[in-house]
């Protein structure tokens, strides 16, 4: 009968594999135990080993702290894949590398004692920074992700104990499978000025320039393309992106005007980490960027184009905007300068007043400003002296003051820019007002997982 014919068919399909003791078959005795092996003499106890001496210093590196390569390698996290890097935190990745995820924390603690003539002595000690930064990849390697959040009262402007600005600093995909046209796509610092695209946790002293803060574009949403390294021949990077122009936070129908932006890096002796203030890599071979950016933002609505506050008579501002830059560094020495100049047209709003009387029209805020600043990290140790000099100079009818900035600092690295102690002091005032001068004193100790 054909059922019971298939049967034995089934069972074989479906019974475990058979184990070596199973296979023997039950009539046949069990096979004989060989013999015993011969004992092996055992060697005579050899001496411990030499102890490891600690790691010279990398050769292409100009005399880095004995101990720094320590405190900054990498720690595993048990048997599993969790893997602990300085700086980047806590990270994990699937076998094949399309997942991974590493969660970081940054933080730091700031005090500031200020003076100003005829104002009595004010000073503050307060959360400088607390970030938690999300990043990783996901489907593929070039489909990544990051996001930061900014979670101190600074950051998220507490006035009067309310909330006036959102977490979110940072938050965008980029996808990096053709080398030469990446695309980013989110809200993160828009690559205009070098300086402010220096990371939060990274800046050579405290705080930015004087003029970097009226000048730069900051962050917005939007989307760029860009190269890191054009045509793979370490000399040339590019950027160009088009985004809301309204800044961070930005909820509302707004204007049809867009912020514009491109900007290109020239590197003659090769790539290096010139988006870093410092030389913590120490070169031991001289290394240049060149750089210049052009933005314009099209019917701004703050009275510096990203940043600021809108103008007193409503309207909005066509900003065209301009930088060029250079960062130098070798041995420790560091050298970064830029100059900044921006222009605009109004177009007023005719706002009125309580009684019904036009407001006048606020002139844009024209000029230029410069900046420039130096530090050199000694020799085998963590310590960095560090200098900087700063101005804005208003152009034309403007609404934008004459200011300058002088000043310096001292930083202490243990273990690079994710633990470090800073000091620095600065001298602002307007040319030519006496009143207007203004000292600061700060102390910053900053901590990155």
């Amino acid at each position: 009968m054909p059922a019971p014919s298939l049967l034995p068919c089934i069972w074989l399909a479906l019974a475990p594999e058979p184990t070596e003791a199973a296979a023997l078959p039950p009539f046949e005795p069990a096979p004989a135990l060989a013999p015993a092996p011969a004992p092996v003499p055992v060697p005579a106890a050899s001496p411990p080993p030499a102890p490891v001496p600690p790691a010279s210093p990398t050769p292409d590196r100009f005399y880095p702290p004995v101990r720094e390569q320590l405190f900054l390698a990498p720690g595993t996290v048990g048997d599993g894949p969790l893997k602990f890097n300085p700086g980047k935190g806590l990270e994990v990745k699937s076998k094949d590398e399309r997942y991974a995820l590493s969660i970081s924390l940054r933080t730091g603690f700031l005090y500031s004692a200020h003076r100003t003539p005829a104002l009595p002595f004010e000073h503050n000690f307060e959360i400088r920074r607390v970030r938690l930064v999300m990043s990783g990849n996901v489907f593929s390697k070039h489909v990544k992700y990051f996001v930061q959040l900014a979670l101190a009262p600074r950051e998220v402007r507490v006035e009067d104990g309310s909330v006036r600005a959102a977490p979110v600093l940072d938050a965008y995909f980029k996808f990096d499978r053709l080398r030469d046209l990446n695309l980013w796509v989110g809200q993160y610092r828009v690559m205009y000025t070098r300086e402010r695209n220096i990371a939060d946790i990274n800046p050579l002293l405290i705080d930015r320039s004087l003029a970097n803060n009226e000048f730069n574009v900051d962050r917005d949403i939007g989307l760029d393309v860009r190269s890191e390294d054009v045509g793979g021949l370490g000399k040339l990077r590019y950027y160009a992106g088009v985004f809301m122009g309204d800044g961070r936070d930005q909820t509302r129908f707004s204007n049809s005007g867009l912020m514009y932006v491109g900007r290109v890096d020239f590197l003659p002796f090769g790539l290096f980490d010139d988006y870093e203030a410092s030389d913590q890599t120490r070169l031991r071979r001289p290394r240049v960027s060149l750089g210049a950016a052009y933005a314009y933002n099209d019917r701004a609505k703050n009275n510096r184009g990203v940043l600021g506050t809108p103008p007193a008579d409503g309207g909005s501002t066509n900003y065209h905007n301009f930088t060029a830059d250079l960062m130098f560094k070798v041995a420790g020495l560091s050298i970064d300068a830029a100059y900044l100049w921006r222009d605009g047209r109004r177009n007023p709003g005719g706002a009125v007043d309580d009684m019904g009387a036009p407001i006048p029209v606020e002139a844009a805020r024209n000029g230029h400003g410069w900046m420039a600043q130096a530090a050199f990290l000694i020799p085998r140790t963590g310590l960095e002296p560090a200098f900087r000099t700063s101005g804005t100079r208003g152009r034309g009818q403007t609404s934008m003051p004459d200011r300058n900035e002088l000043g310096g600092g001292l930083n202490y690295y243990f273990a690079g820019h994710n633990l470090k102690l800073q000091v620095d002091y600065f001298r602002t005032w307007d040319p030519g007002k006496a009143a207007s001068v203004s000292d600061l004193v700060r102390l910053q100790i900053q901590l990155a997982l």
